[in-house]
């Protein structure tokens, strides 16, 4: 067997995807991913706000997060997997955005109305429990998103073309 000849065939008349669409693709990707990350931080950011005391609802927001996706990460997975594209991206920004807005109400909430951990610990901690519920629904569908960018948009933009454009683009 001769090691120099690829396995699969090359046509040198496939043509490359233009780089304007895998620019689109990188950037929209990226400005995606720096969104999710931004939210992530902000809510640290105002878990400290509503109680400058202590870290403790920061530490709680971040075991929630890290928990869930250790947790129903494969899950989602194979969620994805069983799904078709158009269902998934149809779920993933519908549970993204709501749960965007969801925690956004409850920490604006929080914010807003700082005295009801000492008047209504019962409405603080509801709230507290919303937001990182919310934290966690959207960790997962920015999961979802991540499985369903890398493992279907890439793949059928390179279809056709050498399998190295793939793992160019990966």
């Amino acid at each position: 067997m001769d090691t120099t000849t690829p396995l699969l065939p090359y046509h040198q008349s496939q043509q490359l995807p233009p780089s304007f669409l895998l620019n689109y693709l990188y950037s929209a990707h990226f400005l995606a991913r720096w969104g999710a990350r931004m939210w992530e931080f902000s809510v640290g950011l105002y878990m400290i706000g509503v109680w400058p005391d202590s870290l403790l609802l920061v530490a709680i927001y971040g075991v929630v997060e890290s928990s869930s996706t250790a947790l129903f990460g494969p899950i989602i997975g194979r969620w994805v997997d069983s799904l078709t594209y158009a269902k998934v991206l149809q779920l993933w920004l519908v549970t993204q955005n709501l749960s965007f807005i969801i925690a956004g109400g409850s920490v604006m909430a929080l914010l807003v109305f700082p005295s009801l951990k000492f008047t209504s610990i019962v409405a603080f901690i509801a709230l507290a429990i919303l937001t990182n519920i919310s934290g966690a629904v959207c960790v997962l569908s920015t999961l979802a998103g991540t499985i369903l960018v890398e493992r279907e948009w890439l793949v059928v933009i390179s279809e056709g073309n050498p399998p190295s454009l793939l793992t160019d683009m990966n």
